[in-house]
């Protein structure tokens, strides 16, 4: 009988946290918030249809071919499940539309059942994505962020996860993250500190060509498959602390222009073809 209840019990645990304990909310509603200028916070919430920050947009015009929508909103998400998908790009007629955050961006232990897609977003506030699950495909690509920090720690991506040529103009956070499909932060820009400690790579993940300007970490993190530094720009102290490497580490072409460490790694899974170091500490 205690057998039983435990069981029970458990079940229930298990379902309140799937969303039996939510209450749902259309993404209507919140975009009626946001075409006000009022703040959106939203706790513990269950988001139903497809959530599109460019609905119900008056954009501008930014050049012959694109426009854009501008959000003053705070927009704030917490714990919440979104069953649709969520972006801040489209179309208007024939011209594409990206969107402008005036205010923070965040979406901390939030679950995404759809795609998420912030392609050509602009950002003033903290952008803060911890904690959260992308089900399917996640885009931030082109993306700007002009914050001091900003946070995508412990997310999980179960699909791909892309931030192709994006900018931060402060430090990025991915501490703890876990990457199921593949990830590109091909050509991105970095200003500040971009830390990738203890992140988990499953599949092939490309940092090419990419810039850091502050230091970078990728102590302890597990790559399970390949991993391509090529043609990239380290400016500060770089680390490379015990990481595990089930693939090759490709390092054609990297400089770094301060100190790196290669400590607890196995050398002969690294290519170093032509790769340059200013302060020779590896």
């Amino acid at each position: 009988m205690y057998r039983l209840v435990l069981l029970i019990v458990s079940a229930f645990i298990c379902f309140s946290c799937n969303g039996a304990d939510k209450k749902e909310i259309k993404a209507s509603e919140i975009l009626k918030l946001i075409k006000k200028d009022k703040p959106v916070h939203v706790v513990n919430k269950i988001i139903v249809n497809d959530l599109d920050f460019t609905v119900n947009s008056t954009p501008f015009i930014v050049n012959a071919n694109s426009l854009q929508n501008e959000i003053s909103s705070n927009i704030f998400f917490s714990n919440c499940i979104f069953m649709g998908k969520v972006t801040a790009n489209g179309k208007q007629g024939t011209l594409p539309v990206s969107t402008c955050f005036r205010n923070n961006l965040v979406f901390t232990d939030c679950d995404f059942r759809g795609e998420v897609d912030f392609e050509k977003t602009i950002v003033f506030g903290m952008v803060n994505f911890s904690k959260s699950v992308f089900g399917e495909n996640a885009n931030f690509n082109s993306m700007s962020v002009w914050s001091k920090d900003s946070y995508f720690s412990e997310v999980k991506a179960e699909k791909s996860f892309s931030m192709i040529y994006a900018s931060f103009y402060g430090n990025v956070y991915f501490l703890d993250a876990r990457f199921e499909d593949k990830a590109s932060f091909q050509e991105s820009s970095f200003k500040g500190k971009l830390n990738f400690n203890n992140s988990i790579f499953l599949q092939g993940v490309g940092f090419d060509l990419m810039e850091v300007c502050g230091a970078a970490f990728f102590n302890y993190a597990v790559f399970e498959n390949n991993v391509d530094f090529s043609f990239s720009r380290f400016l500060y102290t770089t680390e490379f602390i015990n990481p595990t490497l089930k693939g090759k580490a490709n390092f054609e072409k990297t400089f770094f222009l301060n100190t790196v460490r290669f400590e607890g790694i196995d050398t002969d899974r690294l290519i170093l073809t032509e790769t340059f170091y200013g302060n020779k500490t590896h």
